[in-house]
């Protein structure tokens, strides 16, 4: 494990912890919006779960947004 550089980690990403998320990646140069829940950060990488079960790590350098998703309350489930 390498630990330099760790003490100026700052976790930019971790008020969104598990609340529903759109996030605009680049991926070969192309913007595309991502629907997830932020699980987990590090210093590099985002954590994140597209469907439940199905986690991925997105590098913090082709992360380009960050949006909070507002349900309605007549969506949400009891």
């Amino acid at each position: 494990m390498i630990a330099n550089g760790t003490e100026s980690f700052l976790p930019v990403y971790s008020s969104w912890l598990g609340k529903p998320v759109v996030m605009v990646v680049v991926i070969r140069q192309c913007h595309v919006l991502m629907p997830c829940h932020i699980v987990g950060e590090s210093a590099g990488d985002v954590r994140v779960r597209i469907h439940p079960g199905w986690e991925m790590d997105v590098r913090k350098v082709l992360i380009l947004a960050v949006e909070g998703v507002v349900t309605a309350a007549k969506d949400r489930v009891n």
